[in-house]
């Protein structure tokens, strides 16, 4: 076996032969926020060490690919000992990137799109500790590098071994530590909405093998930075009419899922489901009412009623269960951290229906915050949490940070849309993208993202993406694995973009003009931001210097 030893300064591609068979390999680094299709050729000048800045209490990430010359049965890669100042050392972790079949990519394709369909893009994290590799293909490694709190900044080292049917190489990590520590408290509100009945529990049935499943993907949650929890009143909540029409309601498994994801470490925030919603298509005048489940004097269950959210029967549950549901966020301390979300993306030919339901919650529960992704402006004054499209917000500019200055919270969300020239996290976009979006927040003073889908995929999300309606990848950020959710690059950029956020607004209580300059310097505007790895990073070192001096 031959084993192949770089220099920390080493400029140069590793090629790695085994001494008696046809197995061969090169490996090469690239910039973690570059997407290594299958048959990406290594750029010139690539480097042969991975090289990370961060701060104690950050996520960083690395990169290493692996060119099969030939094919490989058996490849794995294995972290060695990090060395450096005495006490606690950095972690690495290193998994390999999966492909994603896309079958279809994203409708009229921008021309920042990766690649176009049909093509394998790289996205989800494996748990495979071993992978084969055809020859001709490319296998990407990432690398996740955590630094404790308590490490002194100085230079870390490593060596992380690649090796397949015979051959191996080493490929030297330096870790650079700055002296700035990343604080626990999380100020920007991130939300990814979820399917339950992908945690493998069937929405919450009640047993407590479900709630275990439950319990990991919170753990999940709160390692990537997420602080808002979407919380199906209308699923944990039920009531029991005594038969007058007084209806008492019973909290415990609300309580039970808020409590599971505070201490996880998510919550944060709740975000209480919707009251009412479309059934009749997109521009329905009138929402249609949600309501919990109520269960008559005999343990039956009352009929659900198709009435819309602006009717009297409405009125009258609502002044029954919201007063109910404000006096349990009283008493349970929760009401400060509360958001209450009305019907989902109203527009103007719904925005009565919306300002109607929203005069019963502010009469009858008058302490709740009402929030939601929105597509219209004629809701002002029912609603204190605004949460625009990208593109909406910059279209109306100017009306929301109206908005921001009379007191209500501006957040933004993606979902299917924007597309073109805006920032998203679809799959066939650059990486890039999903870690500015978080630079936009700081540029314009968003206090929150929102995205509806961490894990509503249908059918198998590692074979077929982009074959409905939906761009791919735009279902989800996660996805399913033999003992939990796998991450995905996209989820890692995610999370260094909040954890970016975080640093610029340290560094805004220090210096905001500086902090400012440096984001613009990135983010000019909604449309126009880099797409340079290299003209980022140079970005994200002046924030941690800025914060060193």
């Amino acid at each position: 076996m031959m084993r192949t030893f770089l220099s920390g300064a080493a400029i140069l591609i590793l090629a790695v032969q085994a001494m008696a068979g046809q197995v061969a390999f090169n490996v090469w680094v690239l910039d973690a926020l570059v997407k290594v299709l299958p048959n990406t050729p290594a750029p010139a000048g690539a480097v042969g060490a991975v090289r990370i800045d961060a701060v104690r209490n950050e996520y960083e990430s690395g990169q290493i690919v692996v060119a099969a010359s030939s094919k490989i049965e058996k490849l794995t890669v294995m972290p060695g000992e990090v060395t450096g100042p005495d006490g606690p050392k950095p972690r690495i972790e290193a998994r390999f990137v999966g492909f994603v079949s896309v079958k279809k990519g994203t409708q009229d394709p921008p021309p920042k799109v990766v690649a176009k369909a049909p093509v394998d893009i790289p996205d989800p994290l494996l748990a495979s500790r071993s992978v084969g590799v055809e020859a001709g293909k490319n296998q990407p490694v990432w690398l996740t590098v955590y630094v404790p709190k308590g490490a002194e900044a100085g230079t870390y080292r490593a060596e992380v071994v690649v090796a397949g049917d015979g051959a191996s190489a080493s490929v030297p990590v330096e870790i650079n530590v700055h002296p700035v520590t990343l604080p626990d408290d999380r100020t920007l509100k991130l939300t990814n909405w979820f399917s339950a009945g992908k945690f493998g529990h069937g929405g919450f049935s009640g047993t407590d093998a479900q709630w275990k499943v439950a319990e990991a993907w919170a753990r999940m949650l709160a390692e990537y930075r997420q602080n808002v929890v979407k919380t199906g009143i209308m699923s944990l909540i039920k009531g029991r009419d005594d038969g007058k029409g007084n209806i008492t309601w019973d909290f415990s498994r609300f309580d039970r899922w808020v409590e599971m994801f505070q201490r996880a470490g998510v919550i944060g925030y709740i975000e209480g489901g919707h009251l009412g919603g479309r059934s009749g298509g997109w521009k329905v005048k009138d929402f249609e009412a949600r309501r919990p489940t109520v269960l008559n004097p005999d343990g039956s269950v009352q009929p659900e009623l198709s009435v819309t959210v602006t009717s009297e029967e409405e009125r009258v549950f609502l002044s029954k269960f919201l007063p109910a549901l404000q006096k349990h966020l009283e008493e349970k301390g929760w009401l400060s951290i509360y958001f209450q979300h009305l019907c989902d993306e109203p527009i103007t030919a719904n925005a009565e229906s919306y300002k109607k339901l929203a005069s019963y919650v502010r009469q009858f529960a008058p302490k709740l915050r009402i929030m939601d992704a929105c597509m219209c402006n004629e809701i002002a004054g029912s609603i204190d949490v605004w949460v625009p499209l990208t593109n909406q917000f910059d279209r109306d500019m100017k009306f929301f940070q109206d908005r921001q200055k009379a007191g209500d919270e501006v957040w933004f969300y993606t979902c299917l849309y924007p597309q073109g020239k805006y920032m998203n996290r679809f799959i066939d976009y650059p990486l890039i993208d999903v870690r500015l979006i978080h630079w936009m927040n700081f540029k314009y003073g968003a206090t929150g993202y929102l995205h509806w889908g961490l894990c509503s995929w249908s059918g198998d999300p590692m074979k077929d993406l982009g074959a409905g309606k939906l761009p791919p990848g735009d279902s989800h950020i996660v996805y399913p694995g033999p003992r939990g959710p796998l991450s995905s690059i996209r989820f890692e950029a995610l999370r260094d973009g909040v954890e970016d956020y975080e640093l610029l607004k340290l560094l805004e209580k220090k210096n905001p003009k500086l902090a400012h300059e440096i984001a613009a310097s990135v983010v000019r505007t909604p449309t126009d931001y880099t797409l340079d790895p290299g003209e980022f990073q140079r970005a994200r070192v002046r924030i941690v210097k800025g914060l060193e001096e």
